[in-house]
């Protein structure tokens, strides 16, 4: 708790404890939403009709549901690590780097990441 306010000074600035318990519980369900994906993502080919395997890829993503969306969404890691990059910054910065690892030859991440027949089942 007082690591929690000394981050983001909830009580210094008036915030009711019903309000600072819910953003706990926030914080926890964002730390607990981290998960560590492995696999291959299938890929469209112009040559193919069919998709095909891409490279093997890890990610160490948080996601917005890990039972029903095990898999990373870039645009709303964006908007994970606005939060997780408060609370530890070096958690940041280890997921932002997954994210950047799987930048392709042309400068591309796709938006969203399905490692694996798991990930993919969902």
């Amino acid at each position: 708790e007082q690591r929690f306010e000394d981050t983001f000074g909830l009580g210094a600035r008036g915030v009711s404890l019903p309000q600072r318990r819910f953003a706990q519980a926030a914080l926890s369900e964002m730390l607990g939403g981290i998960g560590f994906f492995h696999g291959r993502s299938l890929l469209r080919s112009e040559r193919r009709e069919e998709p095909v395997p891409g490279a093997e890829s890890t990610l160490f993503t948080a996601v917005p549901s890990r039972s029903c969306f095990p898999r990373g969404f870039l645009w709303d890691e964006g908007f994970h690590l606005l939060l997780l990059g408060r609370w530890d910054p070096a958690l940041a910065r280890d997921i932002l780097a997954h994210w950047l690892d799987l930048l392709n030859a042309d400068g591309w991440i796709p938006r969203e990441q399905i490692l694996g027949d798991e990930a993919r089942a969902r």
